[in-house]
């Protein structure tokens, strides 16, 4: 075999072999898809300013191949109102959809996007049995473990801050039953299980329904109630994608930063920023760029390979003041690019 590689066969070999392995991937010239244009959508499960680097990864890939980029969806979020969205979808002749499969009520509208010939990746959250059924990867977090690190840090923090060796940490669910929102706090307990177990302390927890992914000033108040009635007993305040609401309440209530722990998962910029102010001492980052890329990468590679694609994880990074800088700057990089594409 010849010794000599074209660039467009190292280029293909490469973007598969990274894809595998899910690690991050540079393309530096188009990938162009063959024949007509093809579109693909992103349909979130609720619209909202949380996907931007999502959709800025998705953005980017379709750039490379000359595919059109859509996102479609509606702001309320319900099983129904998901579906109705994924219909829609469907109805416009996409030739990838991208969206989540956090309920079993979605089967069945994945089902005839298959039925349709359209390539149907799972993104953001799955339920692991139903996309086996249906043959379909995960592109995603690994959300409980993004729940271990969670409580780890929780745990960890909780020490370090207050010096004690018992007391409650307390856990905001923000979408109780979405398959991915309870991974975080199931493992978010074992996490804190797990130090107690390791370290001698006695820490322990609960969780609540804190409404942190809606109405903000509901959220406050919920959170505002749990320091009252817990008092000095709380050791950790601790989200399941949002801190805000915590930060807040304890600035209307004249706490001072550092005086429990705070953290969540996620890390967008707002929760970077309190971060810095000292608010909050952790965050997780779930790699939305990464995921986006990959999503996309992911419809690419079935219609143009017919290559099934690979469940795939991101995420996993614990991010604190230490490591902070980093993270800035990789969200420059992305929120300039959302800007460039009209995104904020």
């Amino acid at each position: 075999m010849s010794k000599k590689v074209s660039s467009k066969r190292r280029q293909v070999l490469a973007g598969a072999g990274l894809a595998a392995m899910a690690m991050p991937f540079v393309l530096s010239t188009p990938v162009r898809s063959a024949g007509r244009k093809r579109q693909l959508i992103w349909v979130p499960q609720a619209l909202g300013d949380w996907d931007t680097a999502f959709q800025v990864g998705v953005k980017g890939f379709c750039d490379l191949a000359g595919w059109n980029y859509q996102r479609i969806g509606n702001p309320d979020y319900s099983v129904e109102n998901h579906v109705e969205e994924v219909n829609n979808a469907i109805a416009a002749k996409a030739d990838v959809i991208l969206t989540e499969l956090e309920s079993p009520g979605l089967v069945t509208a994945f089902q005839e996007g298959l039925s349709q010939g359209i390539t149907m990746v799972i993104v953001d959250q799955g339920i692991e049995a139903e996309a086996q059924k249906l043959g379909l990867g995960i592109i995603n977090q690994d959300e409980y473990n993004a729940g271990l690190i969670n409580g780890t840090a929780a745990a960890t923090f909780a020490q370090k801050l207050t010096g004690k060796k018992d007391g409650v940490i307390v856990l905001g669910n923000g979408n109780p039953g979405s398959t991915s929102i309870d991974k975080r706090q199931n493992g978010s307990e074992e996490g804190v299980r797990r130090y107690n177990h390791e370290n001698g302390t006695n820490y322990s927890f609960e969780a609540f329904p804190d409404g942190s992914f809606g109405d903000m000033t509901t959220s406050i108040q919920k959170w505002t109630a749990q320091f009252t009635q817990k008092g000095n007993k709380l050791v950790a305040a601790v989200g399941t994608g949002n801190p805000l609401p915590i930060v807040q309440a304890m600035q209307e209530l004249g706490k001072k930063p550092g005086s429990i722990a705070v953290g969540s998962t996620d890390i967008p910029p707002a929760h970077q920023k309190a971060i810095a102010d000292g608010w909050v001492q952790w965050g997780i980052d779930q790699q939305f760029y990464l995921m986006g890329s990959f999503a996309a990468l992911a419809g690419y590679t079935k219609i143009d390979g017919a290559y099934p694609y690979p469940t795939i994880k991101t995420g996993g990074r614990l991010v604190t003041a230490d490591n902070l800088k980093e993270v800035v700057l990789q969200t420059e990089i992305w929120v300039a690019k959302a800007k460039k594409y009209g995104f904020v």
